[in-house]
């Protein structure tokens, strides 16, 4: 079942088809009202309680709601993508060892985390801790230096088979 996974993200249509939703997603979160996406966690490396604050006190209750929606739905679906991408690229690029995929999982994990964590900060605002605040920070962290080691592999795979 996994190889039959394999197969039909690394082929060239599921590669374009995935890259096109991918960009399709990103363009949804840079539309989202409120300013959410200008004031998303996400895409934060470091925060702390008072960032948290400022951000969620400027999209305002309704933005509020909406960054839960997109968290959940959205936000999830986005790293289900991306992940799915990054696997079909490296069976392509790096056949001959399966353990590499981790690195995507990885991201993918600490992705998902970084959502539920996220989520949890919204629920309870005003009544955020400062530990709350630095297990999710922490985690979106993580998800970025995953994410970037993710590419950085994929880049020296593409240069590799290129040279």
């Amino acid at each position: 079942m996994i190889s039959k996974y394999f197969n039909f993200v690394s082929s060239t249509k599921s590669q374009i088809t995935i890259f096109v939703l991918l960009n399709i997603c990103g363009l949804i979160f840079i539309f989202l009202p409120h300013n959410i996406f200008s004031n998303m966690l996400d895409l934060e490396l470091f925060y702390g309680k008072e960032d948290v604050v400022k951000n969620l006190d400027a999209i305002g209750t309704d933005g509020q709601n909406i960054y839960i929606l997109s968290s959940l739905i959205l936000d999830t679906l986005y790293p289900i993508l991306y992940t799915s991408l990054f696997i079909g690229a490296y069976v392509k690029l790096y056949k001959s060892s399966q353990l590499i995929l981790f690195l995507p999982l990885t991201a993918f994990s600490f992705d998902i985390l970084e959502n539920l964590q996220i989520t949890r900060l919204i629920l309870n605002f005003p009544n955020i801790n400062e530990t709350h605040v630095y297990f999710s920070s922490m985690t979106t962290s993580f998800k970025w230096i995953a994410i970037v080691i993710t590419i950085s592999v994929l880049i020296y795979g593409i240069i590799k088979k290129r040279i």
